[in-house]
């Protein structure tokens, strides 16, 4: 039922179901699931603080895991997830080694000089890899990685 009002709203009132009604249901228990959801992460964190709750890490990063595993496939989602929580972690320690590497070379070759701040950029490199990610999937797989599979009946 919740497909056939995405998919096509006038069919689905069509076939006298009731719309509004269904579309609320659906409202209320996503506001539901949300709140477990909050509930279950505050106590896991033991404190609110507003500054835990920064808007990459929870809203960001579910939003990408959704757009890279598949939109409408659990299954895509919770590959999504993997991938990117795979990346989040890699991303930084691999960086900072490719940048040191670089520095040493070019220290070695030209008598350059690493900057500072290396470890602070080594940790924007988690941003960029996924924004990478995100325009090749958008470009090459537009469904996701794992699309949602069209049933025919017939």
């Amino acid at each position: 039922m919740i497909r056939a009002i995405r998919d096509n709203e006038v069919s689905a009132a069509a076939m006298g179901k009731d719309i509004n009604k269904r579309r609320l249901e659906i409202f209320v228990l996503g506001c539901i699931l949300m709140g477990i959801g909050g509930a279950v992460l505050a106590s896991f964190n033991s404190l609110f603080d507003p500054q835990g709750y920064l808007p990459l890490n929870h809203t960001f990063l579910v939003l990408v895991m959704v757009i890279l595993g598949g939109p409408g496939n659990n299954l895509g989602t919770i590959f999504g997830a993997v991938v990117v929580y795979i990346i989040w972690l890699m991303s930084e320690p691999l960086a900072l080694f490719l940048m040191q590497l670089a520095v040493d070379i070019g220290s070695a070759t030209f008598g350059w000089e690493a900057p500072t701040n290396l470890d602070s950029r080594a940790l924007q490199a988690r941003v960029f890899v996924i924004g990478l990610l995100i325009s090749l999937v958008l470009r090459f797989a537009p469904k996701g990685m794992l699309p949602e599979k069209v049933r025919h009946h017939g």
